[in-house]
């Protein structure tokens, strides 16, 4: 399945039902070359991921086939803020995807990055965190609607349940405290 190789494959692809009527066999296949099949069924979604070496294995390890990229504070703020909408969305009983508009996105993001005096640039760098979202495959733009973007569930597997509260209790600190 290239395209695994190629990043996030969502239900809605073409090949999804292939995926996962071959799930066994693909598994194996990446497996010889280091990279696990995480496969969210339920969410409908699955990707590649590189294991971190086993400290205590002697072996020499695999070189890293899959990019970690490191996120800025702005970019984390902004991933844990989606994560929590997901959160508070998925225990609603609502069906379908998760839609934000880029107000709402401006509403969560306020506390954490300060307009002062400047909302014009406190809107540019909303729109940027937004645009570097999209990049990352945590939003997607919806076509027709200009500033409403899907907030895609592959940040449920990115930002597991424990870690969510670990960085909103840090941000919740941040938030409050005197000198942000």
């Amino acid at each position: 399945m290239l395209k695994l190789l190629q990043g996030v494959m969502y239900s809605d692809d073409p090949h999804w039902d292939q995926l996962q009527s071959y799930l066994t066999p693909i598994k194996d296949y990446f497996s010889k070359i280091g990279l696990q099949v995480q496969n969210y069924e339920t969410e409908g979604f699955a990707y590649l991921e590189q294991p971190d070496p086993d400290p205590d294995d002697r072996t020499e390890s695999l070189p890293r086939l899959t990019s970690r990229r490191q996120l800025s504070f702005k970019v984390t703020v902004l991933c844990v803020l989606l994560r929590e909408q997901l959160r508070q969305f998925d225990s609603s009983d609502a069906t379908g995807r998760l839609v934000l508009s880029v107000r709402k996105l401006r509403d969560l993001l306020q506390p954490y990055l300060p307009e002062g005096n400047n909302e014009e640039r406190f809107r540019r760098e909303v729109d940027s965190l937004v645009k570097q979202g999209v990049e990352l495959g945590f939003l997607r733009h919806l076509s027709g609607q200009d500033e409403n973007y899907e907030v895609r569930p592959i940040l449920k597997a990115k930002i597991d349940a424990e870690m969510l509260e670990l960085l909103k209790r840090k941000l919740d600190a941040y938030a409050n405290s005197p000198t942000s």
